[in-house]
């Protein structure tokens, strides 16, 4: 056997050319760590049995990858730790591969299509279409917080979902999706927060975009975020009333939260939500949740310039033409209807309903998301 870094021109006795066999080892159980070391590279680890299974090369950082597949190892490792069913036998291979360029704007030639999900379901892939496509998930808006209708503060605008970018993503027959619904809404007044709910999450088989923070109350005045448990992608704008509501702050996903590593995943998204006005007042504003392109703004006295805006969504033309994903909701006022802002998949909910003296003002729900797949028949 060659040496670990000693690579022939071409494999010997058959198989895949310029693959370096190193060594196997033995199921015995379904997890065992390999004390394997090598230097960064091109691996691949093969199942016998052609199951499916994870490792991950571990050094001062780790890299991790499903077997029967090559993995592109940036650092040296000294073990190599596998999940795989028992009784499996799993080969390395290192790879020794040549220099390229980059293929500009590859499916530039080839007819293309877009199908707009909008409710839980499978995507099917048609028979004569490439087995990448281009994907864009919405998760479902966070609602927005509710205002008092006796003119104790607004509610802030529910924060917009996060988007999340496959290209070349491979996709072959039928891809479960779920599309995440929008924030329920508080009700008025009764012991409750007056804070919105969070959106719900969007999935395209594995991978998910979250859902939007939900704006806070004239109560409970800080929007949802990261700080107080109730999560978002972008945080809700914080309630107006007797002191400021902070406004929420946004969550970034990774690659271990729900983008994984294949079809070169983007993220737009933790953007915050802006503060609510520090009064007591019919004209107290609520902040703007944050949207997948922006912090939503402080809301302040009256409804004059930028004050309570949504932050924007994020613009895409996936779709066919240009589309905004997931914008803020705007933070209200009591007794002045709700904000006014674009709608739209992913979007969260505006400030609150036009409301009466002398009660409490419901909150908006967050708007549902979306899946939208561009794929290419040559």
């Amino acid at each position: 056997m060659p040496g670990f870094n000693t690579l022939p021109a071409t494999g010997g006795a058959g198989g895949q050319a310029n693959m370096s066999f190193i060594a196997s080892i033995h199921m015995t159980t379904y997890n065992r760590s390999w004390t394997q070391g090598g230097t960064a590279g091109y691996y691949g680890l093969f199942s016998v049995n052609q199951e499916n299974g994870y490792a991950y090369f571990v050094g001062a950082t780790t890299t991790g990858g499903p077997l029967n597949r090559l993995i592109n190892v940036t650092h040296s490792f000294t073990r190599i730790d596998i999940i795989a069913p028992q009784n499996d036998m799993i080969s390395l291979y290192k790879a020794k591969v040549k220099s390229t360029s980059e293929f500009a704007n590859p499916f530039g030639a080839f007819s293309s299509f877009p199908s707009i999900i909008t409710s839980s379901g499978n995507f099917v892939l048609p028979n004569n279409a490439l087995p990448l496509v281009n994907v864009l998930l919405a998760g479902g808006g966070g609602a927005s917080g509710a205002g008092h209708g006796d003119g104790h503060g607004g509610g802030g605008g529910g924060g917009g979902a996060g988007v999340v970018k496959l290209t070349a993503y491979q996709a072959v027959g039928t891809t479960s999706v779920t599309i995440g619904t929008g924030g329920t809404r508080p009700q008025n007044y009764s012991g409750n927060s007056h804070q919105g709910g969070p959106g719900n999450r969007t999935f395209f088989g594995n991978v998910y975009a979250i859902g939007g923070g939900g704006g806070g109350g004239w109560t409970n005045r800080t929007g949802g975020g990261t700080q107080n448990g109730y999560g978002g992608a972008n945080g809700g704008g914080g309630g107006a009333g007797s002191g400021a509501g902070s406004g929420g702050i946004g969550t970034t996903q990774t690659s271990s939260t729900g983008l994984g590593f294949a079809g070169s995943p983007a993220y737009h998204g933790a953007h915050n939500g802006g503060e609510g006005h520090g009064s007591n007042s019919h004209h107290s504003r609520g902040g703007g949740g944050g949207g997948a392109g922006g912090n939503g703004n402080n809301g302040s006295h009256g409804n004059s310039g930028s004050n309570g805006n949504m932050g924007p969504g994020h613009t895409s033309d996936i779709s066919g033409s240009n589309y905004s994903y997931a914008p803020g909701g705007a933070g209200e006022s009591p007794n002045h209807g709700a904000g006014h802002h674009t709608g739209g998949y992913g979007a969260g909910g505006t400030g609150s309903d036009n409301g009466h003296p002398g009660s409490s003002v419901h909150g908006t729900t967050g708007s549902s998301g979306v899946v939208v797949v561009r794929y290419y028949i040559p």
